[in-house]
């Protein structure tokens, strides 16, 4: 039987839907895709001004890192932010940008770090395994998940932490170097000079607090080797939420 025009046109879009479908599917590889949370802590006596921070997915998209508790100089070393919330789930981070500069040394940091992508896709699949992800906030009900921890360190050291339930996994620790400021890194509503940049951007900074830590208070701390206790202050919170059925 031979087919007419018409039919060879409706088998013609069909294959095109098709091929189309598979490239949209594989494009999308949604068996790479997560919910996760990111935000950012520095110690209470190393403020910090941060100019960019987030991440660069495998897809090339962009990750938000949640930054107002740095920002609002209400950050504790080792502490995620209060709310942990993800809307969709994406592909997960292969690179860490940040620009910032610190209150005590008035140093200028910037650069992109390279993270484990295989690592942090074997803890992904682990937690899952293990049930040992966390619930986090979404619109249409709540989500299960990891929670990125970038902690930003005195003396350019960083850190980056995958948490879960009843587990912390350490994944990147560096030491940058501190750079003078290029191109829009001391663009504060304006262009602006080291100095009068750094005083634009911890104008906020109590002067209790400044008076403090220009004395020398905590001036040689070590934060990047310090434990978060990350477990130890969930634990009880945990265990009574195993026991409530509210995780598993």
């Amino acid at each position: 039987m031979k087919l007419n025009f018409v039919n060879k046109l409706y088998i013609a879009v069909t294959l095109v839907l098709v091929v189309a479908i598979v490239f949209k599917t594989f494009s999308y590889k949604g068996w790479e895709r997560y919910h996760y949370f990111s935000s950012v802590c520095a110690p209470e006596s190393y403020p910090i001004a941060i100019h960019n921070s987030y991440f660069i997915l495998a897809d090339g998209d962009l990750g938000y890192i949640k930054d107002e508790a740095v920002e609002n100089y209400t950050s504790k070393w080792g502490e995620d932010y209060y709310f942990a919330e993800s809307n969709q789930r994406e592909r997960l981070p292969v690179k860490l940008v940040l620009q910032y500069v610190s209150y005590r040394d008035k140093k200028f940091y910037s650069d992109t770090l390279n993270l484990p992508k295989e690592k942090i896709k074997q803890v992904f699949k682990s937690a899952f395994q293990n049930k040992q992800v966390t619930k986090l906030f979404n619109p249409s009900g709540d989500v299960k998940g990891l929670t990125f921890l970038v902690g930003i360190a005195n003396d350019g050291n960083v850190a980056v932490w995958l948490r879960g339930v009843f587990f912390e996994k350490l994944i990147l620790k560096q030491k940058l170097t501190s750079k003078e400021p290029q191109g829009d890194e001391t663009y504060y509503g304006k262009r602006l000079s080291k100095a009068d940049y750094i005083e634009k951007r911890f104008e906020d900074l109590p002067d209790s607090l400044k008076l403090k830590l220009d004395s020398g208070f905590d001036l040689k701390a070590n934060y990047i080797d310090t434990p978060t206790h990350y477990i130890d202050k969930n634990k009880e919170l945990w265990e009574y939420q195993k026991k409530n059925g509210i995780i598993e």
